[in-house]
Order: structure tokens, then sequence, then C-alpha cells
């Protein structure tokens, strides 16, 4: 365990929404197109934010067919990669965003990747979409 695993652990989850995702993948194994629906950005900047947390060794992906599924990466349980996903399990749990994301992980969990997207990755209801509204 040395300063460039701990600079690399560290960067990956000071961004808010990498911690979001973490947060969703505590559930266990997810779908990159559930991630974006619950979390609602562009495709483009969750793989971003996917590519950097998996480089830190917090997450693994598992490929079948054409889905991309993710789950929390627990070989380095000792490391400091073990010993952040271990400490983050207890911290915001009752914030906000989090719960939000909770609820909204719940509905992509029931929906399942392919009707997720069929829908362009989004879910239903009031605020299922990814892109904003225009206001007249």
């Amino acid at each position: 365990m040395g300063l460039k695993q701990y600079e690399s652990v560290m960067k990956a989850v000071s961004d808010p929404t990498r911690v979001r995702i973490l947060k969703i993948l505590e559930s266990g194994e997810i779908c990159v197109c559930q991630v974006i629906a619950v979390i609602q950005l562009s495709q483009s900047t969750i793989s971003k934010h996917l590519f950097l947390l998996k480089s830190a060794g917090l997450i693994k992906d598992r490929k079948d067919k054409k889905w991309v599924f993710y789950s929390l990466d627990g070989k380095d349980a000792e490391g400091y990669t073990g010993r952040v996903l271990r400490n983050l399990r207890g911290w915001l749990n009752d914030d906000p965003v989090i719960l939000r994301d909770r609820q909204r992980e719940a509905l992509a969990r029931d929906i399942g990747p392919v009707a997720i997207c069929e829908r362009g990755m989004s879910l239903p209801g009031r605020r299922g979409g990814t892109r904003k509204k225009s206001k007249k």
C-alpha cells in the first residue's frame, strides 16, 4: 500500500457523483444503464466516473453479451479500497440525495436493464428522463 494507490483511491472518492455510484453498488451488481437512469447524467459522464472508480480498484465490471454490470471490488479487503468501502457503508445513509438514489435504484432494479434501455435509460415518473424539459 503505497502513496500512489492511496492517491488514486482518495481522488476517486472525492467526487460526490462517484460516491453516489459506490452507494448504489452497495446493494449489489447493477447494469451501467441502470446507474445512468438512477443518477440522471449522460452516458459519457457516467462512463468516465466508472472508469475512474475501476482504475482505483473500487469497482469491477462483468460483461454479459451487450450488457456491462458493475459491482464493488472486494479483492483488496485490507488495502485502501477495502477500508474506504467498509467506511462508506456507514456514511451518508441519511443524506437526502442518497435516499433519493436508493428509491430510484430499487425501481431500476425492479424494471431491469432491458426495459431501462428501451426507455432511453430513464425511469418512469415525473422526473424519469435524463434530459431536462425546456420551460415555455
